[in-house]
C-alpha cells in the first residue's frame, strides 16, 4: 500500500480539475488583490453578493474604485440584507423594466428608499455617502445596539439633512470619515466603500447570532455526510450536501462531486479514518455572517482504485481539516460559502 500526505488546495484542485478555473472566476475579481478593502470586496464576492463587470475571457472586476449608483447599492444591499418584497412598494417610473427594478421596489416596500419627487428614484445617479449612511441606519435599526459608543465629531455634517443617520452609523463605528474632522457627507461613494460599510452593518447586528456549537455541528455534519456519502457511493446525499453551501464553496463542490461519482462509477471506492477529531471557536459571530475556526482535525481516506496506480491500487492520504470555514445566512440556512486552510489560498475539498 502506498501512503502519501497531503492536504486538498486549491493548487492541488486546479491541477487535477483544469477547467476549475472558469467556474471560479465569477468569485475571484482581478482587480481587488492589495486593495484596501480587500477582505470585504473577497468575501461578499465569495458569498455571490456582489457580480462585478464579466470580461471578454470570463474573468471579473468588482472596479473597488469606481463610483457606485443608488441603483447598483440598492441591489447588493438586499442581496445581503436577503430581503423579500412586502406590500407597499413602490413603482417608480425610472426603473421599469430594468434589472434593477425589483431589488429597488423591494427596498422601498420596506421603507429602505424613497424617490426624489415626481416618482423617480434616480436609479443610474451615484450614490453619496450621507445617502449610504441613511438607507443603513433604517436597515438596521432594529438589530444593531445604537446605545453604544460615541459619535464622531465631524466638523462638515451639522447642518446636513443626514446628521442624525451620520451620527448613529459613526457611533457604533459603521461609518468613518475620510479624515478625524470630516465625513465629506455629499461626495459619491465608490463601490469598495459601500461594500465596507454594508460589510460593517452586518457584523454589527447581533439580534439572532447563532451560537458557536450550532455552528461547529453545522461542519461536523456536513464533513460527516460528505464522508458517508462517499464510503457508501450514496450519490444523491452526495449531491444534497450542496443545500450547505453557497457562492464560491459551492461552485468548487460541485465541480469535485462530479469527478468522485465519476470515479466511484468507474469502480473506485473510499474510505474515512477520523484520526484527530475536529476541534475550534469562533472568529467572528453575528446574524447573517459568520466566521469558524477549526484548530485541530484530520482524517485518513484510503482510496482503492480498480487498477493500480504508481505500483499500487491503494493509497492513503491524511486530509486535515484545519482552517477557516466563512459562513452566510441565506434563505433562513446558514450555509458555507468559503473555507480557508492552513495552505495559503486553501479549499478543503473532502
Amino acid at each position: 500500500m502506498k501512503k502519501i500526505m497531503f492536504i486538498t488546495s486549491v493548487f492541488m484542485v486546479f491541477f487535477l480539475i483544469p477547467n476549475l478555473q472558469i467556474h471560479a472566476s465569477p468569485f475571484e475579481p482581478v482587480d481587488i488583490k492589495g486593495h484596501w478593502a480587500y477582505e470585504e470586496l473577497d468575501q461578499f464576492a465569495k458569498a455571490s453578493l456582489v457580480q462585478g463587470y464579466e470580461l471578454s475571457d470570463g474573468r471579473r472586476e468588482i472596479r473597488p474604485n469606481q463610483s457606485i449608483t443608488r441603483s447598483e447599492f440598492v441591489v447588493i444591499l438586499n442581496r445581503a440584507l436577503d430581503l423579500k418584497e412586502v406590500n407597499g412598494g413602490t413603482n417608480f417610473k425610472d426603473i421599469k423594466g430594468k434589472w434593477y427594478e425589483e431589488s429597488i421596489r423591494i427596498a422601498s416596500s420596506h421603507g429602505l428608499v424613497y424617490g426624489n419627487g415626481g416618482n423617480k428614484f434616480e436609479p443610474i445617479r451615484p450614490i453619496t455617502r450621507a445617502e449610504i449612511a441613511s438607507i443603513v441606519i433604517r436597515a438596521m435599526e432594529d438589530s444593531i445596539d445604537f446605545s453604544k459608543g460615541s459619535v464622531k465629531a465631524f466638523e462638515d455634517v451639522s447642518q446636513h439633512w443626514a446628521l442624525e443617520a451620520i451620527n448613529q452609523s459613526s457611533k457604533v463605528g459603521i461609518i468613518h470619515g475620510v479624515s478625524a474632522t470630516e465625513f465629506k457627507p455629499n461626495r459619491n461613494a465608490s463601490r469598495a466603500e459601500a461594500i465596507v460599510i454594508i460589510k460593517r452593518a452586518l457584523d454589527k447586528e447581533q439580534s439572532n447570532a447563532p451560537s458557536k456549537e450550532y455552528l461547529m455541528n453545522l461542519i461536523h455534519q456536513f464533513s460527516k455526510d460528505w464522508t458517508s456519502a462517499l464510503e457508501t457511493e450514496d450519490y444523491d446525499k452526495l449531491r444534497a450536501t450542496q443545500d450547505r453551501t453557497t457562492g464560491y464553496y459551492e461552485a468548487m463542490q460541485s465541480i469535485d462531486i462530479s469527478y468522485d461519482i465519476k470515479g466511484m462509477e468507474d469502480g473506485t471506492s473510499i474510505d474515512y479514518e477520523v484520526t484527530t477529531p475536529k476541534q475550534g471557536h469562533a472568529v467572528h459571530i453575528a446574524d447573517r455572517f459568520a466566521d469558524v475556526k477549526i484548530t485541530q482535525g484530520e482524517m485518513e481516506r484510503t482510496t482503492t482504485f480498480p487498477y493500480e496506480r504508481n505500483g499500487s491500487n491503494v493509497w492513503t492520504s491524511s486530509i486535515s481539516e484545519v482552517g477557516t470555514y466563512r459562513f452566510y445566512k441565506e434563505d433562513g440556512t446558514w450555509k458555507i460559502y468559503a473555507m480557508q486552510s492552513q495552505e495559503k489560498d486553501g479549499l478543503l475539498l473532502y
